[in-house]
């Protein structure tokens, strides 16, 4: 792919990630001057054409999505015109919320409000928007060097969900991240991604994942039981604030959750008000 120019547009300049659906380059828009990145769907995934239609259709649902805390897509490639099926985004200089806790362990309180409220700005607007994330995690969230959040691959996992690539019987998606209802593979509303953001801001403030297990199948069994510790018994310097918001967030049955991200937002105002940092300074 290196040197590659896609569709006579985007030239590959180098590969930075590779995941379990897709390659990841920085490229360059040829005419623009602008850096990108390109997301190249494995072979596997884009071979058929029912699936490369399926694609187009979700790219075509989120490509519309302008906030500042999601990763904003140029282009996708249509079913004829490229070898590849890929997408074109903005190119974040940058580090993934997992790279952020292997490297610090524990973020302070008000260091996960602010990214919950963003996090939860972003939720609130797609949802708004009918879009639900169905795969938050903290490989999903990027934080710019210069501090700015964004949440990524909005709508991929429906795709995925739709084309059924996975091993044999398997969930798409992150079982230590999922809501019960996602791990049951009942339908999903916007509280499932609710809890998802809960499972985020409990990793990041914790540095554990809530859903421990040998095996998926056991980490599955304990998100639908919610058999995990609470926040405090993991970090007891938590703010009060912070660790209610989780808490709501990360209940088992959905009705007993927080139903709204904007109600999510303000709660976390509330923490952000708690820990002494201005509102504005979010």
């Amino acid at each position: 792919m290196i040197g590659n120019v896609l569709d006579n547009r985007y030239e590959v300049l180098q590969k930075v990630g590779e995941g379990g659906m897709a390659t990841v380059y920085r490229g360059r828009h040829a005419t623009l001057d602008r850096d990108v990145a390109i997301k190249v769907l494995h072979p596997h995934l884009s071979s058929s054409t029912r699936n490369r239609e399926r694609f187009a259709r979700e790219a075509r649902a989120i490509e519309h999505l302008r906030h500042d805390s999601i990763l904003s897509i140029f282009d996708y490639s249509g079913m004829d015109q490229s070898d590849y099926c890929y997408i074109i985004t903005e190119f974040v200089e940058g580090e993934t919320l997992s790279e952020w806790v292997g490297r610090s362990v524990r973020l302070p309180s008000e260091i996960v409000v602010v990214m919950g409220l963003h996090l939860a700005s972003a939720l609130s607007y797609a949802h708004a928007e009918g879009i639900l994330h169905r795969d938050l995690k903290p490989d999903n969230v990027m934080v710019r060097f210069d501090g700015t959040v964004k949440l990524m691959d909005f709508g991929i996992a429906r795709f995925l969900d739709e084309v059924q690539v996975t091993m044999t019987g398997a969930l798409v998606g992150s079982p230590a991240f999922m809501s019960p209802e996602q791990a049951k593979e009942m339908p999903l509303d916007p509280r499932s991604d609710l809890f998802s953001l809960g499972t985020v801001l409990f990793y990041l403030t914790t540095g554990c994942l809530p859903f421990s297990g040998s095996n998926p199948s056991l980490i599955l069994k304990n998100v639908i039981e919610g058999n995990r510790p609470t926040v405090t018994e993991l970090c007891p310097s938590v703010s009060s604030g912070l660790s209610d918001v989780i808490e709501g967030l990360m209940a088992t049955d959905p009705s007993e959750r927080f139903q709204s991200a904007g109600e999510v937002e303000r709660a976390l105002l509330g923490a952000l008000d708690e820990v002494g940092l201005e509102r504005s300074n979010q």
